[in-house]
């Protein structure tokens, strides 16, 4: 069964452990891996500045995702009033169980309970397991954001309103 909790200090490794292994399949694709693969090598850190979500069984930590409430600090590309799914990240031997839906879901659950009428994310074509996942959540393409790492991006969001 699949668990998802709020991260806790003792969660550090192994949310860089696993952001790390889930993002590594881009590494050919990044224009800068080794900038990026730093970056997630301390995923933990956002824990300082958004919710962190971890995905778990009773072995091990499966993913995590940050979720960002409304008028939190957020790039500019994202309305200050949407709630935002940051960095979605399922280790390479977790995927196909639903883990990243669920940790999908409880960000949007979490938007919800912030009173937040939309929620957005950015993310790539290159993405090709959770681009697809978003839409059939759901989410429809918002905008086009400049190239990020090399790649074309794009804001995606979903309505809460319904």
């Amino acid at each position: 069964m699949i668990r998802i909790r709020t991260f806790c200090a003792e969660d550090a490794a192994s949310v860089n452990r696993v952001t790390l292994a889930a993002w590594d399949q881009y590494r050919e694709v990044f224009s800068d891996w080794p900038r990026t693969a730093d970056f997630f090598a301390k995923a933990a850190d956002l824990h300082k500045e958004i919710e962190l979500l971890v995905a778990e069984d009773d072995e091990e930590m499966l993913g995590v995702v940050g979720y960002v409430r409304p008028r939190l600090k957020r790039e500019d590309i994202f309305d200050p009033a949407w709630a935002i799914i940051r960095m979605l990240s399922v280790h390479p031997l977790a995927r196909g169980r639903g883990v990243g839906r669920q940790l999908s879901q409880a960000c949007i659950d979490r938007a919800r309970r912030d009173g937040a009428q939309t929620i957005g994310l950015h993310t790539s074509p290159v993405m090709s397991i959770a681009l697809p996942m978003y839409l059939r959540m759901g989410f429809v393409h918002f905008q086009d954001i400049p190239n990020r790492n090399g790649l074309p991006y794009a804001v995606y969001t979903l309505s809460l309103s319904t």
